[in-house]
């Protein structure tokens, strides 16, 4: 292989590294199932739902619909954990499913 050709080859490897490590992908996912209470207008993450002072009317939408298109917010600390908005990197999406 002549110099260029490793050249390529080293920028290449390089690129797609960096892409695994820069913060690219969201958090939360937007299609991500979540709780919703109509009455309080809160999110809650289905693992939280036996912690959550929720009332009768609730519902089961994405999590972009809720954030989005409902507007409502996260109150409680476990939801918002699990929930976490912002991005992070492939690399640690990969490894923290």
């Amino acid at each position: 292989m002549n110099r260029k050709g490793l050249w390529v080859v080293l920028a290449l490897i390089l690129i797609a590294a960096a892409l695994l490590f820069l913060p690219l992908a969201d958090r939360t996912s937007g299609s991500e199932r979540v709780i919703v209470d109509h009455t309080l207008q809160e999110i809650v993450h289905p693992g939280c739902y036996d912690q959550a002072e929720l009332t009768n009317y609730i519902d089961e939408v994405s999590f972009s619909r809720a954030t989005e298109e409902l507007d409502y917010r996260i109150e409680d600390e476990c939801s918002s954990e699990r929930l976490a908005e912002g991005k992070e990197s492939v690399i640690s999406k990969i490894f923290n499913r």
